[in-house]
């Protein structure tokens, strides 16, 4: 039989929030082979990095050293003698978006 999932592509990732104790779960297979259990994974490119523990250290990382590269070009522009008006507009582009996310 032919199926349609990847045992390459799929992942899995386990989230266990119950007693705190150590809990065995048991292994996903596709076509007998078993599923690649991984601790994270990143999500919609590099703007949404999910732990099984859902802390949102590695996000908030990556959107530091996204900011401080932009932050780098505006600095750059500044020193240029660019107008206060271009220097909003850069920042609202490419630093402001990427902080709130729209």
């Amino acid at each position: 039989t032919t199926t349609w999932l990847s045992v390459i592509k799929t992942k899995e990732l386990i989230g266990d929030f119950g007693t705190g104790m150590l809990t065995i779960h048991k292994p996903v297979y596709i076509d007998r082979t078993m599923v690649e259990i991984i601790k994270r994974f990143k999500f919609l490119d590099v703007y949404l990095y999910i732990s099984d523990d859902l802390s949102w250290t590695r996000h908030i990382d990556a959107i530091i050293k996204k900011a401080h590269q932009r932050f780098y070009f505006l600095t750059r522009l500044w020193r240029f003698g660019m107008s206060e008006r271009i220097l909003l507009n850069f920042y609202r582009c490419t630093v402001e978006s990427m902080l709130t996310g729209c």
